[in-house]
């Protein structure tokens, strides 16, 4: 069943908003009258209801035009072009302005005198309708003043928004761009283990190809996907470790050490499997060794701490083109100048890679 009019949501915002544009230009009446109260105050035969008269049915008859002046300004806006035509347009609307403002305060006044039971009289016509003009036109173009501002506010907000929202999504796409680059440099990584384990144990390396498939599976799962929960990252990174002690059996022990109630905690896609994959590959050439990674939290920042007991790196700066850089540029997408990313060499022998980033409560 159709709504009623009277239901209509939209309608009762407009309601209500012309509502309370009659209160506010009803008290602005009132300010004024008062300010003319306290000027007259003292003199002969002063009525303080009045001022409030005059003051109050000048604004509401201001405040009556100003939707008109609005409808009209939009067809004759002040920025188009020729000038001449808007000028002249205006400035004919500026004396049929004020020509209303006159005869409607008139009007207003003459019925609130006639219920008090006493005559309004406005005077000389032609001197007080000149004495009005001028500050009509006054009037009339701080009301367009007020237009204009208000129209560059909202245009100006409107274009700061979007270029916002396309930082944001050209950011996003950048950040998407970079975790694919992570993906195949492990499938490559990972089928060439797979092929160096097939000679040496077939059923080895089919539990691999196994553990390959369900990386895979996960990760296609939350490809779209910026930030994850770390316990779907955590999972990426056993099922991987699972591959590479398959790979190095006898050889690599892994230690996963995860603070308590980090799981549902949303991190960067794809981060720590990078930093592991970097230690094996470059700590722990032979894959003989201990890997260990540990997560923390201070507070609203999460750690992140891959060290292993290999070789040791002679070089701590991160260069452009390797998977450390890849991570480093996300870091800064994502977390720009609230991050740490570090690589550090490891006492007595190996190294440490540690990074920090701030996570939300």
């Amino acid at each position: 069943m159709a709504a009623l009019p009277e239901d209509n949501p939209s309608i009762r915002i407009g309601r209500s908003g012309w509502a309370l544009y009659a209160i506010l230009g009803l008290l602005f009446g009132v300010y004024l009258g008062i300010n003319q109260i306290v000027d007259l105050r003292g003199k002969a035969n002063f009525a303080p209801w009045k001022p409030l008269v005059w003051e109050i049915s000048s604004v509401i008859v201001i405040f009556a035009f100003v939707p008109l002046i609005i409808r009209f300004e939009r067809r004759f806006r002040l920025d188009s072009r020729p000038r001449w035509r808007v000028v002249a347009a205006h400035a004919a609307a500026a004396l049929v302005f004020s020509a209303g403002h006159v005869a409607g305060i008139v009007a207003l006044r003459k019925m609130a005198y006639a219920f008090a039971g006493q005559s309004y009289d406005f005077g000389d016509l032609p001197i007080r309708f000149f004495y009005e003009l001028q500050k009509d036109l006054i009037t009339y173009l701080v009301i367009l003043g007020v237009i204009f501002a208000s129209r560059e506010f909202q245009i100006r907000r409107t274009a700061d928004l979007r270029a916002g929202e396309l930082a944001t999504e050209l950011s996003e796409a950048r950040l998407k761009h970079l975790t694919a680059q992570v993906e195949p440099h492990f499938l490559f990584n990972a089928l060439n283990a797979i092929s160096n384990r097939m000679h040496e144990d077939v059923e080895a390396a089919d539990r691999m190809i196994s553990d390959l498939g369900d990386l895979m599976r996960a990760a296609y799962d939350s490809d779209n996907h910026v930030l994850v929960p770390l316990a779907r990252e955590l999972d990426w990174l056993r099922g991987y470790a699972s591959m590479m002690t398959e790979r190095f059996r006898g050889r690599l022990s892994f230690d996963l050490k995860v603070a308590p109630g980090l799981e549902a905690v949303q991190v960067p896609r794809l981060l720590l499997q990078p930093l592991v994959e970097n230690a094996l590959r470059h700590g722990l050439p032979a894959g003989r060794g201990n890997l260990c990674v540990d997560v923390t939290r201070e507070g609203a920042t999460l750690h992140y701490t891959v060290s292993d007991d290999g070789e040791g790196i002679k070089d701590t700066v991160i260069k452009p083109g390797t998977g450390l850089s890849n991570i480093a540029r996300r870091l800064e997408l994502l977390f720009p100048g609230a991050h740490t990313f570090t690589l550090l060499p490891r006492q007595p022998k190996g190294t440490v890679a540690s990074l920090s980033f701030p996570v939300a409560s």
